[in-house]
């Protein structure tokens, strides 16, 4: 590198200046001038003098340059700040502490929201309607890398287009559950006048919260979230326009396609599968087999959503029977550490498996619910503590199920 360095500098005998020796006597010591920075950085990286080709240096080589040949320096190249580095979950939940969207918009905004009800055909910005009530829909799917690359992307490049806002009434009317953006909590329905709910737009509203935090560290600015407001006349004309949005995506999952076919269609049975999924944690698989018994496909969750003729109408009589069975396996297995059974799939599917292939639906329902009242301890223990045995090639579903055969004898 000091061969670059004498090549670009040149012999120079005379004596060096003042400066030079303060500078260190390196300089002298070779006899040649003092070089600029920037002439260092341009021979060690063996680039010419065009600025754009000059720093192809890394910030840590860099520095180290400076240090070298002019330690008495100011350091000019340095990584990204410390507190840049903290951009992460952790961090933006910090920055949102236990403060609402209202609370948040009102202390980060440039202005607040004058009250007036939003119009229809005008472009808003957040960032002079501190205050405004807005809302999330609470199946609608967000997750912290998909808000990270909405951030990056509208830091970079801006929104492109608005997000579309609507008045939370009316999709609370149409079914969804609707919840505040910062603290996640779900807003009652008797506590939605005045208040609105974002119906595109999710993913750079979440974008949005990252950019509040990043700003209060750098001292920035975020991007400029804008929306305009779509008024829906009825529930119904608000769920075309939010199945259109969001249903044909390609990563709703069918748990959330049955979501909007349970808010759309009213269908009690979808209803009953959404409400053990939200109110008894029961994961989605399990909760097909106690409520359908059998898996829906992707096609039949389709017909549901667009309330089709021909979409899938469930057996009532075994719809029936597994509703008593379910209820039965969530009073016997209710306790704390036992709830994975009725919440799981193996005793779902059993139970599934049993009542659709009795002639009297209904009757084997009952005895299935009596020998579980009437269980055993043994078998009780054998269940909740059941596990795979690999030697013997016998998995925890078949350890469960088992056991429920010989709860039957």
């Amino acid at each position: 590198m000091e061969n670059k360095i004498k090549k670009a500098a040149g012999a120079n005998n005379s004596t060096p200046s003042a400066q030079q020796s303060q500078n260190g006597a390196n300089y002298s010591s070779v006899g040649f001038h003092q070089l600029s920075m920037d002439e260092l950085i341009t021979c060690f990286a063996g680039k010419s003098d065009e600025p754009h080709k000059r720093h192809n240096l890394t910030s840590k080589e860099q520095n180290a340059m400076e240090k070298k040949f002019n330690p008495a320096a100011e350091v000019k190249y340095s990584s990204l700040p410390a507190t840049e580095k903290k951009l992460n979950e952790s961090f933006v939940n910090e920055f949102i502490g236990n403060r609402t969207f209202v609370d948040l918009t009102k202390a980060t905004s440039t202005s607040e929201w004058d009250g007036q009800a939003l119009e229809e055909d005008r472009i808003y910005h957040l960032d002079k309607m501190g205050g405004l009530p807005i809302l999330w829909i609470k199946d609608n799917r967000r997750t912290w890398k998909r808000a990270m690359k909405m951030f990056t992307a509208c830091r970079d490049n801006t929104m492109t287009t608005p997000a579309i806002v609507t008045d939370a009434k009316v999709v609370a009317e149409w079914g969804l559950i609707l919840i505040d953006p910062c603290t996640r909590e779900e807003v009652p329905a008797d506590n939605l006048d005045g208040k609105y709910c974002i119906l595109e737009g999710h993913g750079r509203s979440h974008g949005f919260l990252i950019a509040l935090a990043d700003s209060a560290q750098t001292g920035g600015k975020p991007f400029d979230f804008h929306f305009v407001y779509k008024h829906f006349d009825s529930p119904e004309n608000f769920g075309q326009a939010y199945v259109s949005t969001n249903a044909d995506m390609t990563r709703t999952t069918s748990k959330d396609r049955l979501a909007i076919a349970g808010a759309r269609c009213k269908d009690p049975i979808v209803i009953s599968y959404l409400s053990k999924i939200k109110n008894d944690l029961v994961i989605s698989k399990g909760s097909y087999f106690w409520t359908f018994g059998r898996e829906a496909t992707v096609a039949e969750v389709s017909k549901l959503i667009y309330g089709e003729a021909d979409a899938p109408k469930f057996d009532k009589d075994i719809t029936d029977a597994l509703a008593l069975c379910y209820e039965s396996f969530k009073e016997k297995f209710g306790a704390e550490g036992a709830e994975k059974i009725y919440r799981g799939v193996s005793a779902a599917q059993w139970c599934a498996d049993r009542i659709g292939k009795a002639d009297d639906k209904s009757a084997t329902a009952l005895v299935i619910c009596d020998k579980v009242k009437a269980m055993t301890n043994e078998i009780y223990t054998a269940i909740i503590t059941a596990k795979s045995n690999s030697k013997k090639h016998i998995t925890r579903d078949q350890v469960v199920k088992n056991q429920l055969d010989k709860m039957m004898k």
